[in-house]
């Protein structure tokens, strides 16, 4: 799981993990080393536990983060392509963190 390497290598927030991050020797990575790992890798924080407890409701099908800090919701297809494109546009320009 590339969030458990995250984990290891202090990458958190990043999108992308290179093959070569996958070798990393840690008890956490789950790439070499089969099962959950060790201990927890993070804590969600009471917002997140909040909102897992009491989830908006909505008839959404479909969800993309087209930046960071902006994810959207929609039971569109179409519009969910459309932001797809905006999310490939803003990959390519390198918001995700994917270009050095």
């Amino acid at each position: 799981m590339d969030t458990t390497v995250h984990y290891v290598l202090k990458t958190r927030g990043q999108v992308f993990l290179s093959s070569q991050s996958t070798q990393v020797s840690s008890p956490y990575n789950t790439y070499r080393n089969y099962g959950l790992p060790p201990g927890p890798i993070g804590n969600p924080g009471r917002a997140a536990m909040n909102a897992a407890l009491a989830p908006d409701t909505g008839d959404w099908l479909y969800f993309i983060t087209v930046k960071p800090g902006d994810t959207r919701f929609t039971k569109s297809d179409s519009q969910f392509l459309t932001w797809k494109q905006e999310y490939e546009k803003n990959l390519r320009a390198g918001l995700f963190g994917n270009k050095k």
